[in-house]
């Protein structure tokens, strides 16, 4: 019998790969336009299709960073409202053995949207299993899941779920969003949100990466630290900057410019 498990998706992390993702951060803090950014990193060093998603998952500017470190919150909250279809791929990438990425702004990423689409199936399944688990493990009492009405069948299985949530959490609603991003931002003025969509990092008020959580539980050799390997790079790159503008100004004799 085939198995209905898909092949992992792995990512090699090569010199190459940090650099580029060391220019992009370079181009974004000086303020290029992030895809003219990245099409020139992409360009220069031969970068793939998923090795350029990784970069476009994973690496922002300072300031992008700064705001996004306030809003996460380290210690699981008693209310949480949930993206289900972001947080259930990044489980089940966690569960077929996925390289998964922590990005620069902390949150646990999956690539399996460069490759795979989401679909309602016996993995999504399986990944829903861990993840009410966890909830209640956490102690999470509230629970609103919010799901995307563009994917197939995702009625379906927001009815199961909904018959599932009150084993776990002591209260659960289970909505189905043609906007579901609209719909997770109004939700933020009472709940943390648990995403790693950027658009919602950036927008909403608290974020807790239970998908994180659970894929560090899981899975955690396949998590690639991305944050550090980059943030070390940097600081190696701007202490070389720093010794060669030190070179420059003193065979100048310190002097400096000169028109």
């Amino acid at each position: 019998m085939l198995s209905l498990k898909p092949s992992p998706l792995k990512l090699e992390v090569t010199s190459e790969l940090v650099s580029a993702a060391v220019d992009f951060f370079y181009l974004l803090e000086r303020g290029y336009d992030r895809k003219v950014a990245l099409d020139l990193v992409t360009s220069r060093w031969g970068l793939s299709k998923f090795e350029r998603a990784a970069l476009y998952r994973c690496v922002f500017d300072s300031r992008t960073l700064i705001q996004r470190a306030s809003k996460i919150v380290a210690e699981p909250p008693e209310r949480l409202a949930i993206d289900g279809f972001n947080v259930l791929s990044t489980v089940q990438s966690a569960l077929i053995g996925d390289s998964l990425l922590l990005a620069m702004d902390g949150l646990v990423r999956d690539l399996s949207a460069s490759v795979r689409r989401v679909a309602v199936n016996r993995l999504l399944a399986a990944a829903l299993s861990v993840l009410l688990s966890a909830l209640s493990r956490l102690n999470v009492r509230e629970v609103v899941v919010v799901f995307d009405a563009q994917v197939s069948k995702s009625g379906d299985f927001a009815k199961v779920v909904r018959g599932l949530l009150p084993s776990y959490v002591e209260y659960g609603e289970v909505l189905v969003s043609s906007r579901a991003d609209n719909s997770l931002i109004a939700l933020s003025r009472s709940y943390p949100v648990a995403s790693s969509d950027s658009l919602l990092a950036d927008r909403v008020a608290a974020i807790f990466d239970v998908g994180g959580f659970v894929s560090l539980a899981v899975a955690a050799e396949n998590v690639i630290n991305f944050k550090k390997l980059v943030g070390v790079e940097v600081e190696h790159v701007a202490t070389r900057l720093a010794e060669g503008a030190r070179a420059v100004n003193a065979q100048d004799g310190g002097k400096g410019y000169r028109a």
